[in-house]
C-alpha cells in the first residue's frame, strides 16, 4: 500500500527529488566577477535605501516624540470650562 501511495507521489511530483542537482551551477549563468568595474548602480542603490530608511526612522521617531508629548500634556490638563 505504501509502495502505491510513494510511486503516484512520486508521479505527482508531491515527493522531492535527490538533492543530485540543486548545487549544481549551469556555465550559461554562472562567470566570473569582474572587480574591476563595480557595480555602481547596485552599490547607490544599497546606500539609497539605506539612507531612505534611516530618514524615515528619524521621522517616525521625532513624530512618535511629539505625541507623547501631546498625550502627556493633555494627560496633566486640569480644566473645569473642558468636563
Amino acid at each position: 500500500m505504501a509502495a502505491a501511495v510513494l510511486g503516484v507521489a512520486r508521479r505527482l511530483r508531491l515527493v522531492a527529488a535527490a538533492p543530485s542537482l540543486a548545487f549544481t551551477r549551469s556555465a550559461f549563468v554562472a562567470k566570473r566577477r569582474n572587480y574591476d568595474q563595480p557595480n555602481w548602480f547596485g552599490v547607490a542603490l544599497a546606500f539609497g535605501t539605506s539612507a531612505a530608511l534611516w530618514a524615515f526612522l528619524f521621522k517616525q521617531h521625532e513624530d512618535d516624540v511629539r505625541e507623547y508629548e501631546r498625550r502627556k500634556a493633555e494627560r496633566h490638563h486640569k480644566c473645569t470650562d473642558c468636563s
